[in-house]
């Protein structure tokens, strides 16, 4: 008995560990809340220790924008183009800079960007955003959630909004491979519920060795 007691504490633990926290990067789950989902953790107070800096205060679509987070070290990030009154991120991300990664969110496959890694990350780490090139919002702005640790971090720091180059033009058509993207997206949504059903497998798994010996 004491064998099987120890063996579904470890279990448990080891599964409760990978679920509370994220040190890979944001759950899909967090697309459009920005939270990072660290049980019994809420976010500190405004104002945030952090401010973005951009290269723009306008955009025209197919263009580029960098941005920054300048401030103290951070481990983790969350980081989308938003328009008011709206959670669907907007354009994409280019090729994510070292300890970061693409979140693949179902609303835009390549829309938001999340560390990869725990290593800390600063104001040297540069993303670029490429601006939509169909539905352009008047304005947008980008909005990050900036973790430095598993119970320190804040939600909605936000850039200077950027403006529609009044001589931006932007097509109605769809974006190839978006369909397809979409469905990538939505298979690895499944993650968390396949993770919680191997943990689930693993208890019986020993409840039922323990029976039978």
């Amino acid at each position: 008995m004491t064998q099987l007691i120890l063996s579904l504490l470890l279990v448990m633990i080891t599964c409760n560990t990978i679920s509370v926290s994220y040190p890979s990067g944001a759950p899909i789950s967090a697309c459009q809340t920005m939270k990072p989902q660290h049980d019994g953790v809420y976010p500190k107070p405004k104002p945030a220790p952090y401010m973005m800096k951009i290269n723009s205060s306008s955009y025209r679509n197919g263009g580029a924008i960098q941005v920054q987070i300048l401030g103290p070290p951070y481990k983790g990030i969350l980081l989308q183009a938003r328009t008011y009154s709206k959670t669907t991120p907007y354009g994409t991300w280019l090729e994510p800079p070292i300890n970061t990664k693409i979140l693949p969110c179902p609303e835009n496959p390549l829309g938001s960007i999340t560390h990869s890694n725990t290593n800390l990350k600063g104001k040297s780490t540069t993303y670029i955003w490429i601006a939509p090139n169909t539905s352009c919002p008047d304005v947008l702005f980008f909005i990050a959630t900036v973790v430095q640790s598993f119970d320190v971090y804040w939600l909605g720091v936000r850039s200077a909004i950027i403006y529609n180059d009044q001589k931006a033009t932007c097509s109605i058509t769809e974006t190839p491979g978006q369909t397809d993207l979409l469905s990538a997206s939505s298979r690895m949504a499944w993650q968390p519920a396949l993770h919680s059903f191997i943990c689930l497998q693993l208890v019986l798994f020993f409840v039922q060795r323990h029976f039978l010996l």
